[in-house]
């Protein structure tokens, strides 16, 4: 406390204060007189060593203060994913053409929508708040990961004529599971009630490249087998994407706006999306 009064008292003489001003700010204290010497200048009490009586205080730092750029290291958004099928089966009236097979009607690229999900994992996110409050642009770069559970017997095959087909096998288990590198830019605002809590929305595009595309398959007669490779996917993904958050609940969705396969080849036309609750900082 002696350090503190010493720099105080060095701090006022070399500014030569001669204010009236009952309290001084130095640094991060607070220099306050007592009652009975507000009537004295700050060099009177200097020179006559009255310091008896004088508080110090350290200035609180704003609480509200928010840094311009904030980092968050890994969070992850878990949820359900389907996709719209936009393929044109009544005008496909062949077995290649969609290459899943006939009777069209039948047999479409269906999924089980209680098994098919989708898991994020987000390695690194950054938040820019923009001067005005509650206004932020949010990047993220990290894994988008698709589990699409299949109804029927569909089958995706690397080094074959046809990259998906319907097989006449049956299948316990039947999946395709892909992986986008990816990254997310959105811009939000969140708003800040009364009772402190906050309510937010944000929206804005993903652009992914397809790391890996697994067939997984489970049946009782090969027992579990599992096929690698693009399968004529499209290598980029372009999708829309938005975040509800109130207060520490978040919710988010995606929805592509790209076809998830590459047209020439296979004739489908399949737009994935995904909804589901989100566990980030921000």
């Amino acid at each position: 406390m002696k350090k503190v009064l010493l720099f105080i008292v060095f701090s006022i003489l070399c500014l030569n204060v001669f204010a009236q001003t009952d309290t001084l700010i130095i640094g991060s204290f607070l220099v306050i007189k007592p009652i009975e010497k507000k009537s004295m200048s700050w060099k009177e009490i200097v020179n006559s060593g009255e310091f008896k009586g004088l508080k110090i205080d350290r200035k609180k730092k704003t609480e509200d203060a928010v840094s311009q750029i904030q980092t968050n290291w890994f969070g992850f958004d878990i949820g359900f994913a389907n996709y719209i099928d936009e393929t044109k089966y009544e005008q496909n009236k062949t077995l290649y053409n969609p290459a899943i097979g006939y009777p069209l009607s039948k047999y479409k690229m269906s999924l089980n929508n209680s098994k098919s999900t989708n898991v994020n994992i987000w390695v690194l996110q950054q938040k820019f708040n923009f001067k005005k409050p509650g206004a932020y642009l949010k990047y993220s770069l990290g894994f988008e990961m698709f589990n699409f559970r299949y109804e029927y017997p569909i089958n995706y095959r690397e080094n074959e004529a046809m990259f998906i087909y319907l097989s006449d096998s049956s299948y316990e288990k039947n999946k395709l599971l892909t992986t986008y590198i990816s990254a997310p830019i959105q811009l939000g605002y969140d708003y800040k009630l009364n009772n402190n809590k906050t309510i937010g929305f944000s929206g804005g595009i993903i652009l992914g490249y397809l790391y890996k595309a697994t067939n997984k398959q489970i049946s009782r007669s090969l027992g579990k087998e599992k096929y690698y490779g693009d399968f004529s996917m499209r290598d980029l993904r372009l999708a829309g994407i938005f975040e509800i958050r109130i207060d520490k609940l978040k919710f988010f969705g995606t929805a592509s706006l790209t076809n998830m396969l590459d047209k020439m080849p296979t004739n489908q036309s399949l737009y994935p999306y995904s909804f589901g609750l989100r566990f980030s900082k921000f």
